[in-house]
C-alpha cells in the first residue's frame, strides 16, 4: 500500500495544515533539525520547501550563523500561521504561498539561488509523475553546488501506513550523476508526529544529503 506510486489529495493538506490538526504540526522543531544546526549544516540562502507552520525554520533562523530563510508552503492558512509565529519569536523569514508542483518561475522565488534546501516531509507524498515536476522546480532553484537536504520516511519503516515509503534505490535512481546530481550521504533519522497521531509518533526516514552538480 505505501509503495503504490499514489499521491493523497492536496485537499487533505488545505484542511489540515495550519489547523494543529496535521499530524506533522508538532509545534517544536523536528529533533532532526536540532542536530543539523548543531552539526552547522545551515548557512547562507535557504529555502524550506513546504514549511508548515515554521517550527522548523524559526529555529534555524534563530540559532543558525549567517542564516537567511525563506519557507514556502501551498496552503495559505500554514503561512499566516507561521508568519504569526515568526514574528512572535523574532525571526526574520520571509514567507511565500509557492505549490512546487507549479510553474516556480511564475513566483516570487529567485532562481539558482538558495544555497541549501530544505525539505522536511515533502517529497514523500508525491507520485512518480510529481516527483518528475518538483525536482524540475527544485533544479531551478538551487544553486550551482547547492546542498539539498530531503529528509523522508523510508523502506526501513514496517508499519503499513502513509505516507509512501522512500527506496534508497529510488533516489540513487533520480538524483544520479546523470542528472546532475550527487548523493553525499544518507543516514537513518526519525521523523516525529504528534502524541494523538494514530500509527505512531516516530517514523524511520532517511536524511539524504544531495549536491547539485550543474
Amino acid at each position: 500500500m505505501t509503495d503504490s506510486d499514489e499521491a493523497p489529495p492536496q485537499d487533505k493538506f488545505f484542511g489540515l495544515s495550519g489547523t494543529g490538526r496535521g499530524i506533522w504540526e508538532i509545534n517544536r522543531p523536528q529533533k532532526v533539525i536540532l542536530e543539523l544546526v548543531e552539526r552547522d549544516i545551515f548557512h547562507g540562502e535557504i529555502l524550506d520547501i513546504g514549511c508548515g507552520i515554521a517550527d522548523n525554520a524559526i529555529h534555524i533562523s534563530t540559532h543558525a550563523k549567517d542564516a537567511h530563510i525563506t519557507g514556502i508552503d501551498m496552503v495559505p492558512e500554514a503561512i499566516e500561521v507561521a508568519r504569526e509565529k515568526a514574528q512572535k519569536n523574532n525571526a526574520n523569514i520571509q514567507f511565500e504561498v509557492v505549490n512546487m508542483l507549479d510553474d516556480v518561475s511564475q513566483t516570487n522565488l529567485k532562481q539558482h539561488s538558495y544555497d541549501i534546501v530544505l525539505d522536511s516531509a515533502t517529497f514523500h507524498v508525491f507520485s512518480n509523475e510529481d516527483r518528475l515536476k518538483y525536482m524540475k522546480n527544485l533544479e531551478k532553484l538551487i544553486k550551482p553546488g547547492g546542498l539539498y537536504i530531503q529528509i523522508a520516511c523510508s523502506e526501513k519503516e514496517e508499519r503499513q501506513t502513509r505516507p509512501r515509503r522512500i527506496k534508497q534505490s529510488d533516489l540513487n535512481e533520480l538524483f544520479s550523476p546523470a542528472n546532475g546530481w550527487i548523493i553525499k550521504s544518507t543516514e537513518d533519522t526519525i521523523y516525529e508526529a504528534t502524541p494523538d497521531c494514530p500509527y505512531g509518533t516516530d517514523f524511520r526516514s532517511y536524511l539524504s544529503f544531495i549536491q547539485k552538480t550543474i
